[in-house]
């Protein structure tokens, strides 16, 4: 757990380098099409106002996505607890509690930084977990936190926004130019709104790589001392998905990688499952189970 929170500065500096180089290829990029000098400064001051929009109010959209609420102790007494407890042993701020209607169970961690931090839990999920493997779950949870997955994950949402605006942006100006540019501008740009979805999984996937639902379950683990409560919880997560599918909207889509897991089944398309990629349920369990042994 320590070794996670230790890595914070490398995280950090790692996804500032990373997205620096997305923000010079874009440039670039309009730079080629012949983009005029002065247009490129408003659409980079256009662009970074977007990013720093979505870095601030990115954990309220997808809490408000998720049509979750904030609740207190008097309402949810021993999930409340439980977040308090833990977050207590570790010595670290307590992230605010958000319980969500859905009926698919399901949980995340979300916001900027430990203080500004929320875990969301579905009606699903608490009503079929016992307070056991919640306690699992929420350590889980916390490490995602105080390992700072959630910065990234913030930084990686922008960036998927500056891409989508790149590609309305040379459908529109696309207008502007001669015959051949006019088309060569339209069809890149089409390109660039349909693929976003996956760019954005490869921007999610090499700053949040797939280990990091691994070293959340260590992690969460090592605070426990319970590997085999986590494995109960995820294996009644995932068969509860089957029984409660959430339904794939474009919200969803967004806040899918968030979820502890993937809450799209096999008939969802491959484009979905994609942008919320997540190792196999039955890897992690094994490796739970190991850990118990």
């Amino acid at each position: 757990m320590l070794n996670g929170v230790r890595n914070y500065h490398y995280n950090s500096v790692k996804a500032a380098l990373f997205f620096g180089v997305v923000w010079f290829i874009l440039a670039l990029f309009w730079v080629i099409l012949g983009t005029k000098f002065a247009t490129l400064i408003w659409l980079l001051i256009i662009g970074v106002a977007l990013s720093a929009s979505a870095y601030w109010f990115s954990s309220k959209l997808a809490i408000f996505v998720m049509r979750a609420v904030e609740v207190t102790e008097d309402e949810e007494p021993v999930l409340y607890g439980i977040v308090r407890e833990m977050s207590a042993h570790i010595g670290k701020p307590m992230p605010s509690v958000m319980v969500s209607p859905h009926q698919s169970p399901n949980a995340f961690a979300t916001g900027r930084s430990e203080r500004h931090a929320s875990i969301c839990f579905t009606r699903g999920l608490i009503n079929i977990l016992n307070e056991r493997e919640l306690r699992g779950v929420v350590s889980h949870e916390l490490m995602h936190i105080y390992n700072h997955d959630i910065l990234a994950s913030a930084l990686a949402t922008s960036t998927a926004t500056v891409l989508t605006y790149a590609g309305s942006w040379l459908v529109y100006v696309g207008n502007t130019y001669s015959e051949d540019a006019r088309k060569y501008c339209k069809f890149v740009g089409a390109a660039l709104n349909m693929l976003f979805a996956p760019i954005a999984a490869v921007i999610m996937n090499f700053n949040i790589p797939i280990s990091r639902e691994f070293d959340a379950d260590r992690g969460g683990c090592e605070i426990t001392g319970d590997s085999a409560a986590l494995a109960s919880a995820l294996n009644k997560i995932s068969y509860g998905l089957q029984l409660h599918e959430m339904k794939s909207t474009a919200g969803l889509q967004a806040v899918a990688s968030l979820m502890i897991i993937q809450p799209w089944n096999n008939h969802a398309s491959t484009l979905v499952r994609l942008c919320a990629s997540h190792p196999p349920v039955k890897d992690r369990i094994k490796q739970l189970i190991s850990m118990a042994a």
